[in-house]
């Protein structure tokens, strides 16, 4: 089973992980964010900077995940809500069943 994969940032000699990959990185793989993001690729859209370590970090598990046909499983639609006014009372129906409604 393909794990989920996070970047590393640098920031002066810091290093931490970061919240997605940037757009240089995921254009140097052969990804757009459409493809990453079904792919269940974190995208981070602020970044700017390509990392040579995260892009083959990126490669060798794209590589793997196509491999094991990984794809992350759309949501599951909640049911709808219920048709029709949501507050009846003003309704000449909701009127009458209120008895505000004189015959």
């Amino acid at each position: 089973m393909v794990r989920m994969i996070s970047p590393t940032v640098r920031r002066g000699e810091k290093v931490r992980t970061g919240r997605g990959f940037s757009l240089g990185e995921l254009a140097e793989v052969g990804l757009n964010v459409g493809e990453a993001r079904h792919l269940g690729v974190p995208v981070d859209l602020n970044r700017s900077t390509a990392y040579p370590e995260n892009v083959e970090r990126l490669q060798a598990w794209v590589a793997e995940a196509k491999k094991e046909g990984f794809r992350i499983p759309r949501p599951k639609q909640s049911s709808k809500g219920q048709r029709g006014r949501a507050y009846r009372g003003l309704t000449s129906s909701g009127k009458k069943m209120r008895a505000l409604k004189r015959p």
